[in-house]
């Protein structure tokens, strides 16, 4: 079904007044201005569209939840960026202590800043930008067990989502061809083969807990030559293992924050953490606003800055929350590579506007770059966007 014609379906039933759900539609505009010229193909401008209506409705007497949130982009240059996903399409039923889901879904697991290494679920959706923020639906089957203050959590992922690369009129596109088509998979099952994941979550006291297992298919795919000494790549997805454990200790101002994964892999088996504070200065100027201070360290035992992006990183910035009815909010930061001393420079602001749409803007700037680092690739890269979201 092509965009339109989704986007024309969706007004249509969701008007119709048989259908007693719930909708909220979440529609975006987002400008996009590079500072410097890219390649050839590329622009240093550009404007893209998107639509995610959140549709949930419940039955009666059964009190199933049943919830369906649909994503479609459209780019004003880059086609291979148009897309359509179902970020979720489930059903949720509570008896008792347990909690069963079934369908499309999405979940977050971690506490991290900056690097979420225990989230593990869902794909990464490069199509919509490259930090790994936004994720597409994965099919699952979820089984919940509710204690006290803890909740243990059995996944059986069926299918595989294989990620998307950008296309070459893209700013952020890869500086070599990659061959989606022809991905390689370490099992025979390919994208069929069954991932299972398990998770205990809660809290004590003061602090909160995850602790997580997860054994099947790599998110995260290896790039491989397609041919000895070749420029094209291909994708190789790996069985792995991979155990995780996030930790939230709050103490008065402090936020105390820690991620920490062990994976076994082919062809090599890593570990990485991600660990950090936050320390917030409450009620400044009058109790217009609060100060938050990060600082959050990146560590992967493969150490090299080629191919991992956070091997040896340092963050540090500063979080602006204004105590006002617009919920304005600035993040500002930078990232050092502590082996190289490159950096990038990131801001976040946000800012409800006409009582229902949402202001949000992001620049990134890179510095002193280094050839031997991933981000490379990136250096002229430097961009402001700007997003409108209109609730309605």
């Amino acid at each position: 079904m092509q965009i339109r014609s989704l986007v024309a379906f969706l007004i249509g039933v969701l008007s119709s007044p048989v259908l007693a759900v719930d909708v909220i539609w979440d529609l975006g505009i987002e400008m996009q201005i590079f500072s410097k010229k890219g390649a050839p193909q590329t622009h240093r401008e550009g404007a893209a569209l998107s639509l995610q209506p959140s549709i949930t409705h419940e039955f009666e007497p059964s009190g199933v939840l049943f919830a369906f949130e649909p994503f479609v982009r459209w780019d004003q240059h880059d086609d291979e960026r148009n897309h359509l996903d179902i970020r979720e399409l489930k059903a949720i039923k509570v008896f008792n202590d347990w909690e069963i889901e079934a369908g499309i879904s999405k979940v977050f697991w971690g506490v991290a800043e900056t690097n979420h290494l225990v989230d593990i679920i869902n794909q990464t959706d490069f199509l919509e930008g490259v930090d790994g923020e936004d994720k597409l639906g994965q099919p699952m089957l979820r089984a919940s067990r509710i204690f006290d203050q803890s909740t243990l959590s059995l996944f059986v992922l069926p299918y595989f989502r294989e990620r998307e690369y950008l296309g070459p009129e893209s700013r952020f596109a890869l500086p070599f061809p990659v061959k989606e088509n022809s991905a390689q998979f370490e099992s025979g099952d390919e994208e069929k083969h069954i991932d299972y994941a398990l998770r205990y979550s809660g809290y004590a006291g003061q602090m909160d807990y995850g602790l997580s297992w997860f054994d099947g298919t790599a998110r995260d795919p290896q790039l491989r030559p397609q041919s000895p000494g070749a420029t094209t790549f291909i994708p190789y997805y790996a069985q792995i293992e991979q155990a995780g454990l996030d930790v939230q200790y709050t103490a008065d101002a402090w936020l105390w924050k820690l991620e920490a994964i062990k994976q076994q892999a082919t062809p090599e088996n890593f570990s990485a953490t991600a660990a950090g504070t936050e320390y917030t200065i409450f009620g400044l100027k009058e109790g217009i606003y609060d100060l938050g201070l990060l600082a959050e360290h990146s560590h992967d035992s493969r150490d090299d800055a080629q191919t991992v992006l956070l091997q040896n990183d340092l963050f540090l910035g500063a979080r602006a929350s204004f105590n006002d009815a617009e919920s304005s909010a600035i993040l500002a930061g930078v990232f050092v590579d502590l082996d190289d001393d490159s950096q990038v420079f990131r801001l976040e602001a946000s800012r409800r506007v006409f009582g229902n749409a949402s202001l949000n803007v992001e620049a990134q700037v890179f510095s002193n770059t280094d050839p031997k680092n991933l981000g490379f690739a990136a250096r002229d890269n430097d961009f402001v966007e700007l997003e409108l979201n209109w609730f309605f």
